[in-house]
Parts: structure tokens; sequence; C-alpha cells
């Protein structure tokens, strides 16, 4: 029984312990304050019985695009070659690339996601608006993909209508 007592003694003195620290810290809120940490996270858990984690991307931007561009930049029919590949990343993703030396079709997509991975927030921001436009719609591809074979054809002209 003396165990008891000193267990009911130790924990009461943690208790107290433990609220002058809330008080002290003037967290009001347990609840709140804990759900505040764990939306702050950069890792949450996915799936317990797996032990998998998701990562939570701190810019979705730099997410968006790295995630696009690789699938839409290695389509064969929208980019017949590494020329209109270039041309495309110069015009609309703003980038300067060297074109000396031979180079694959897959080292230019790699430049061209290491290259945007390195842009800043307002940069990316610019890119995401222009390439959401025509990511993840078929039908939008398409009318870019029927223009390319018009004369005259720019990237940023047909991206600005397909906007509207």
């Amino acid at each position: 029984m003396n165990t008891d007592r000193s267990r009911i003694v130790k924990i009461a003195n943690w208790l107290e312990e433990f609220s002058w620290l809330l008080e002290r810290s003037e967290i009001k809120n347990i609840k709140e304050t804990i759900q505040t940490l764990r939306k702050d996270e950069l890792y949450e858990q996915n799936d317990l019985n797996n032990g998998f984690t998701k990562y939570i991307y701190s810019n979705p931007n730099k997410h968006f695009l790295v995630g696009v561009l690789p699938s839409l930049l290695q389509d064969k029919t929208l980019f017949k070659s590494n020329q209109e590949l270039l041309d495309f990343a110069e015009q609309v993703l703003k980038l300067s690339i060297k074109r000396a030396g031979k180079r694959s079709r897959i080292e230019h997509i790699g430049f061209i996601i290491c290259e945007i991975a390195n842009l800043s927030d307002v940069q990316l921001e610019q890119k995401v608006q222009k390439l959401s436009i025509i990511a993840g719609d078929e039908v939008k591809l398409k009318k870019v993909k029927s223009a390319k074979n018009r004369p005259n054809f720019s990237w940023n002209e047909t991206i600005r209508m397909l906007g509207e």
C-alpha cells in the first residue's frame, strides 16, 4: 500500500509541475496546440501497418513542376525533337540552356528539372500558372499538339489562349 501512495504522490507532483509549465508558457488549449504541432510536421504517418511515411512538400509549386514536367517533356508527339524540347524550355520555362554538345533527350529533361528546382518561389509560381493550363487536360494538350503544326506557332500565345 505504501508503494501505491508514493506513486500517487509522484503523479500528483508531476501533474503540478506540468500545469506550472503550461501556465508559464501560456498554452491555454492543449488539444489545439497538439493539432498545430501535427499540421507543422514535415512527415506524417501514412500507414501504421506498413510503417510508410508520407512526405509533405514544403513548396507545392516545385512539387507540381517536378512531378508534371518529366511526363510532359517525354511526350514524343508533343516534342518531336530535342530542339522543340529546348525551345519550350526557353520560351515557356524561361531557362537558358546551352545547346553545345550531344545530349540525349533524357539528359536535357534532367537538366530542365534540376534548373526548375533551383528557381525562386515567384518564378515557380509563374511556371505553374502556365503549365497547369495544359497539364492533366487531354483536350487542351491535343489543342497544343494541333497548334504546333501551324506556321508561326508560339508556345506562350497558345498557352495564353487556352487559359482564357
